[in-house]
């Protein structure tokens, strides 16, 4: 049976800063990924509650972030994805930030089935971050416990060269914002040195009816955010286990949430 190149393994991996999709992979026993990011949104649309966009003056979020992936044994992986820190403005009105939300997870491989792969991986994200900055309109967290459980499937192709995922399970969230499903998936090929990625995921509610708490924020925490983002991704190796990654996605289908394009910058390193 033919197993994915840990080179391979290293970009996907490398999706995972900030979107918590990683594939059904994982890291071998004591193997180790962590990657440093930075993020950058300007949007000058709103996606309202109700899924009609309107104009708002410009909307600029800066992230900072910072993925950890630890391989407690070969089919076992623990993950820790924090928002170091996420700070936000609207031009005329204010600017705000403070440290984000914190995510913790363990991701079990659960089978094998020719050529693919099986995981299921559990998150909690804990409210370390402050809904109430910026008169709420410009929180640096969502304010309640949230989580998901996530059923992923994967495969190599091209002799070890490309790869495929997808992925997909139910999201949970406190203080009676409303649950729903999270979603993604990744096509991917290396090249010599560099490995190009088109990535998609996701976020539907359950009950997309706009409610009483639906008046969120354009950061995209509060109530009934829905979002499919959709983008390339390049990921350079320049040293032994060491990397530069670049991706670029947009979000359609949105609600309750500034929509335009966001450009990630990762440093990344593995063994």
């Amino acid at each position: 049976m033919r197993r994915v190149p840990a080179a391979v393994l290293t970009g996907i991996l490398a999706l995972g800063a900030g979107s918590a999709t990683a594939g059904p992979w994982g890291r071998p026993r004591g193997g180790v990924y962590a990657k440093t990011s930075y993020a950058y949104l300007h949007a000058t649309d709103l996606a309202t509650p109700d899924g009609t966009i309107a104009s708002i003056p410009a909307f600029e979020k800066n992230e900072a972030s910072l993925y950890v992936a630890y391989g407690l044994s070969d089919r076992v992986t623990l993950v820790l994805d924090a928002i170091a820190y996420r700070q936000s403005g609207i031009e005329g009105f204010d600017s705000a930030g403070g440290v984000g939300d914190v995510r913790v997870g363990v991701q079990a491989r659960v089978g094998r089935a020719g050529p693919w792969v099986f995981a299921a991986r559990g998150t909690l994200q804990a409210p370390t971050g402050d809904e109430t900055r910026g008169e709420g309109l410009l929180p640096s967290g969502s304010g309640v416990w949230e989580g998901d459980l996530v059923a992923s499937a994967g495969r190599s192709f091209g002799r070890g060269q490309g790869w495929l995922f997808v992925e997909a399970g139910p999201q949970f969230r406190g203080g009676g914002l409303r649950e729903g499903l999270v979603y993604g998936a990744q096509v991917g090929w290396r090249r010599g040195r560099v490995l190009f990625m088109a990535n998609l995921r996701g976020v539907q509610p359950w009950d997309s009816t706009p409610g009483d708490a639906s008046a969120g924020s354009a950061a995209g925490l509060g109530d009934g955010v829905t979002y499919l983002a959709v983008g390339p991704s390049v990921a350079v190796e320049v040293g032994r286990g060491l990397g530069i990654q670049v991706d670029l996605d947009g979000a359609t289908h949105a609600r309750n949430l500034a929509r335009g394009p966001t450009l990630r910058v990762g440093l990344y390193w593995s063994r």
